[in-house]
């Protein structure tokens, strides 16, 4: 059974009698995010900056709409649940390990498909995605630092109201859209759009197990990225693209097999009772 930790009014939705921007906070939050993050554009094509992104975007748009909407106690609330890290032991080796295996698989699946095998010798360096996950989880210009804005504030946010199905279809295009700038310079392919909106509801999938944790959505991104610095750069040309498609369509199947064995879980909202920050075990309800 997945539980909810829960979160008053005040702390996402806004203070009572708020006008302006504080009454719409995801639309507040979602201009800032892409204001923030792609503030490098111009500075990018003048050959000025190194990327046309700042990864970190989503994490200070939160931080701004958390204290404009819920004044101090939004935000001491927002930072609380930034560090909701008591969770079991195996939903962090779930965050360490199964985005590796995916990556895996679908490698393996790429070179069923026609791709050429991979050097022996560059597979051989499969150690360095331990170091890479350690690099995106200390460093905060690599998109796990993304983490605190899109199941930190965002998600949380649209599930005081709306199913899990549908928080995850509005975050899922809203992170799709935020990565416009690496589809249109060439950096990432256009099909990592379809892999990025199908992992978000395995996003949302791990979200819902664990009460809300985001240490556990930041060891996860991480992990992905690492995994798929690694397994995606084994392939070129169209055998590289075609791992972001099969990574959406291994996505895309969990996500499918998740909600039809718990319709519920998806399609009702959470119950969120009025209650104080700081979540208590008699605080967390099971959203069906």
């Amino acid at each position: 059974m997945s539980l909810i930790a829960s979160d008053t009014a005040e702390d996402l939705g806004g203070r009572p009698g708020a006008t302006g921007v504080a009454r719409h906070p995801l639309l507040c939050f979602s201009v800032l995010t892409l204001l923030i993050s792609w503030l490098p554009v111009i500075p990018f094509a003048l050959g000025a900056f190194p990327s046309p992104m700042l990864p970190f975007g989503p994490f200070l748009a939160a931080i701004i709409t958390a204290a404009v909407v819920g004044g101090r106690q939004g935000l001491r609330s927002y930072f609380r649940r930034l560090i909701r890290w008591r969770v079991g032991v195996r939903w962090y080796a779930v965050a360490l390990l199964a985005p590796v295996a995916g990556w895996a698989l679908v490698a393996y699946a790429n070179v069923l498909l026609g791709a050429p095998s991979p050097d022996p010798a560059r597979l051989a360096g499969w150690s360095t995605i331990a170091t890479t996950t350690l690099f995106f989880l200390v460093f905060p210009l690599t998109g796990t630092w993304e983490e605190p804005g899109w199941r930190g504030y965002a998600l949380p946010l649209l599930l005081r109201r709306h199913s899990a199905l549908l928080g995850s279809v509005v975050v899922g295009l809203l992170w799709v859209l935020w990565h416009l700038p690496l589809f249109i310079t060439g950096h990432v392919p256009w099909a990592d759009g379809a892999f990025l909106f199908a992992v978000t509801f395995v996003f949302t999938l791990i979200y819902l197990h664990t009460a809300g944790s985001v240490p556990v959505a930041f060891l996860l991104h991480a992990t992905m990225n690492s995994g798929a610095g690694f397994f995606v750069l084994l392939f070129v040309g169209d055998d590289r693209v075609r791992m972001y498609w099969l990574a959406a369509i291994l996505c895309a199947v969990i996500a499918i097999v998740a909600i039809v064995l718990s319709p519920d879980r998806w399609r009702r909202a959470p119950v969120v009772p009025s209650t104080p920050a700081r979540a208590q075990p008699q605080d967390l309800q099971a959203p069906g």
